[in-house]
């Protein structure tokens, strides 16, 4: 399976992206380098993973597992084989901690084209979820302790994105009464009035998660992202980051999105009428014709948490740094706390009967 790990020009080192810089650094010489820098090792890449894709097509998939869900590589850096889950595409080496692009998985079909580079570093994911965790009462210690934050893993998801042309026509009747007293008269005026809206609605950026192992409500809590900053797909972006490939197939997610788009330009339409008392629709026509589909990636920052049996989940939005996710509730510090709180209103009820005496 081909991988391959992008290399510090200067001394060899493995190149992460830096959010903070929107460049990929190298810890060891600390030098940083643009995109266009990098051209030249990201097209050997590349190159190098349809190869290997053209290789692996003629010969099957001889390093995945027997039941599909998991596959080995061999790390570019130290030449050591680690396993990965089947849709995992950018991780680390277990053993030189290298970061690692499976290119095989990024190349062809799975090959994305846009993506939302991380605009929040691990310090701010960390200081976020710690604002978070501290602000709510009776959180285990251990919730936010040094070795529950390294646990906090940068991931970017697969999505399928769409921009749509809707081609519009509504009409519809409307009608405006007015009702009035003059001396002991009640009156009433009707007017009727005839709506035509037709034209065409440009409906962008309509997405939906491509990843089923996912918990879509998480995701979905830290939306929205801004899809107008999705630049194109660059390998280096991915360096130092966790990243999954689509395992929803795009025939699947297409129905949807194209009802989404539709629900959104009548809801366009019926937003630009108002001020009458009844509107009745008489035609809602939307036809949609597809301008772009996308296979995009969309950062995130995911931490799990164990606790008495139950596994909690948050996240962080990698670009606006919206945060969501459930806590868990000491027990211990509940109860700490309610022992306190009785003895306080035992020793008030003792000096309140002491004074009434």
């Amino acid at each position: 399976m081909a991988t391959t790990t992008l290399k510090c020009p200067n001394c060899g080192g493995g190149l992460k992206f830096d959010p903070e810089q929107q460049k990929s650094v190298c810890d060891y010489c600390l030098s940083t380098f643009t995109n266009e820098e990098l051209a030249v090792a990201t097209r050997a890449a590349e190159a190098k993973a349809e190869k290997a894709a053209k290789n692996e097509a003629g010969t099957g998939p001889a390093t995945q597992a027997a039941d599909g869900q998991l596959a080995g590589y061999v790390c570019d850096s130290c030449g050591a084989e680690v396993v990965t889950e089947a849709t995992t595409a950018a991780t680390f080496c277990f053993y030189c901690h290298n970061p690692v692009l499976i290119t095989s998985r990024l190349t062809g079909q799975f090959q994305p084209h846009k993506i939302i580079p991380f605009q929040y570093d691990r310090d701010k994911a960390i200081a976020t979820f710690r604002q978070w965790a501290k602000s709510h009462r009776f959180v285990p210690h251990s919730f936010y302790s040094a070795s529950q934050l390294e646990k906090m893993t940068g991931l970017y998801l697969p999505y399928w994105m769409a921009d749509y042309d809707a081609k519009v026509d509504f009409q519809a009747q409307a009608i405006v009464r007015r009702v009035w007293v003059s001396g002991n008269t009640e009156f009433t005026e009707h007017k009727d009035f005839a709506i035509a809206r037709q034209g065409n609605i440009e409906v962008d950026h309509i997405h939906e998660l491509a990843h089923g192992k996912i918990d879509r409500t998480l995701i979905e809590a830290i939306a929205p992202f801004d899809e107008a900053q999705a630049t194109d797909f660059n390998l280096s972006y991915l360096s130092g980051f966790f990243a999954e490939k689509f395992d929803i197939e795009r025939s699947k997610v297409e129905p949807m999105l194209e009802s989404r788009a539709r629900d959104y330009a009548s809801s366009l339409l019926r937003e630009s009428i108002s001020g009458y008392s009844e509107i009745h629709e008489q035609k809602n026509q939307v036809d949609l014709a597809l301008k772009n589909w996308f296979y995009a990636l969309f950062p995130a920052w995911v931490m799990t948490y164990r606790y008495h049996g139950k596994t909690y989940v948050y996240a962080i939005n990698g670009q606006t740094g919206k945060a969501y996710g459930e806590l868990p509730v000491s027990n211990q510090r509940l109860g700490v706390a309610s022992a306190i709180l009785a003895a306080i209103i035992l020793v008030l009820a003792i000096l309140g009967g002491l004074w009434l005496w």
